[in-house]
């Protein structure tokens, strides 16, 4: 199993924006990330987390994502409300 979790910049001010929208893309999408807002740390910082079965899991649950032409409404939002920045991280779940 893989733990895929991306972290990202909000635009200052945006964070209740930023918790809304991907709230309703994750019902538009049934998908079951994980949604982080940080408490300590860097300031102005969400994470997510998906937990997928491999890469190639991965590489398909993306390609269909972004595929959806109702991807590309919220990607104009998400860049109104984030700033250039954040990470990728794939992570091998050693039990």
């Amino acid at each position: 199993m893989i733990v895929n979790r991306r972290t990202f910049v909000v635009k200052r001010g945006h964070m209740d924006d930023i918790v809304a929208l991907i709230q309703a893309e994750i019902k538009r999408t049934n998908s079951v990330p994980r949604l982080y807002v940080a408490e300590t740390g860097a300031f102005d910082t969400i994470a997510m987390e998906w937990e997928l079965e491999n890469m190639a899991e991965y590489e398909k649950q993306w390609a269909e994502y972004f595929a959806s032409p109702d991807t590309n409404k919220f990607m104009e939002k998400w860049y109104e409300f984030t700033e250039i920045g954040g990470t990728n991280e794939i992570w091998n779940l050693v039990k």
